[in-house]
């Protein structure tokens, strides 16, 4: 009996963060330190500046903390993917998502607008003089609703990602576990019988009772 098999296909091994470009590893960093350093520089931020820290200071105290959440529910949702946790690097994908929407709150340290000894402005202003104090009393308004907003459809998007990341590896063990039973068949059904060749083939022989007996 001639059988014939086939052979598994190779696997490819798992990426490491050395196979990445280094500005996917960075932003892998850049990300887990915005859950902190965000929320401190739009409480402090504008003081480097020069822009008064007072009245929003009491404010920001209260809001500090839930924007630390929101990013660390992004940034958490991110990491806890395989393909990010594994090599410590996002992906192209999420620079494009996750990137834009820490620029904006970023922006935002910029363009907050404190009063504290008399004076009213922001660190925009403080640079380029009180004209610039309605454009960042706007750009403040649009960017708190672009965080909040943007924040929730990214964790929803990241969800997503990782509900599918996790589907496909599911697949994956089980396309492993099955591969020996796909492999037997795949051997019995190739399975091919040969013809006996001797002095004795395609005979029959036939034992008969003796009826004297």
């Amino acid at each position: 009996m001639a059988t014939s098999a086939s052979t598994p296909g190779s696997r490819r091994p798992a990426a490491t963060g050395a196979d990445r470009p280094w500005p996917l590893r960075a932003f892998f960093w850049t990300m887990v330190a915005s859950i902190i350093a965000l929320p401190a520089w739009i409480m402090f931020g504008r003081g480097l500046a020069g822009a008064p820290l007072g009245d929003a200071l009491l404010l920001q105290a209260f809001l500090g903390p839930g924007l630390a959440l929101l990013i660390g529910l992004v940034v958490g949702l991110t990491v806890a993917r395989k393909e990010v946790r594994r090599p410590r690097a996002v992906t192209w994908r999420d620079v494009r998502l996750i990137g834009p929407w820490l620029l904006v709150i970023a922006l935002m340290g910029l363009t907050v607008v404190d009063t504290a000894g008399g004076r009213t402005g922001s660190a925009l202003t403080a640079w380029l003089g009180d004209g610039w104090l309605t454009a960042s009393q706007s750009f403040t308004a649009i960017a708190v609703m672009a965080t909040i907003i943007g924040g929730a459809v990214l964790a929803w998007l990241q969800v997503l990602e990782l509900g599918r990341e996790t589907r496909a590896r599911v697949e994956r063990v089980v396309a492993d576990l099955q591969a020996p039973v796909i492999e037997q068949r795949a051997r019995q059904e190739d399975a091919a019988f040969e013809r006996i060749d001797g002095p004795q083939a395609g005979r029959v022989i036939r034992i008969e009772d003796d009826d004297r007996r």
